[in-house]
């Protein structure tokens, strides 16, 4: 039997000084994971 095989790929990503930014504005903060993610 031949041995079926599947490729995946795994993304981390991160938004520098994100806790201090939710800490500060946390509607600023919303909208950069927002715009990051639709960068994705």
């Amino acid at each position: 039997m031949p041995i079926e095989r599947k490729l995946a790929a795994i993304m981390f990503t991160d938004i520098a000084g994100f806790t201090k930014i939710m800490g500060d504005d946390e509607t600023t903060a919303l909208s950069i994971l927002e715009n990051q993610q639709s960068l994705i």
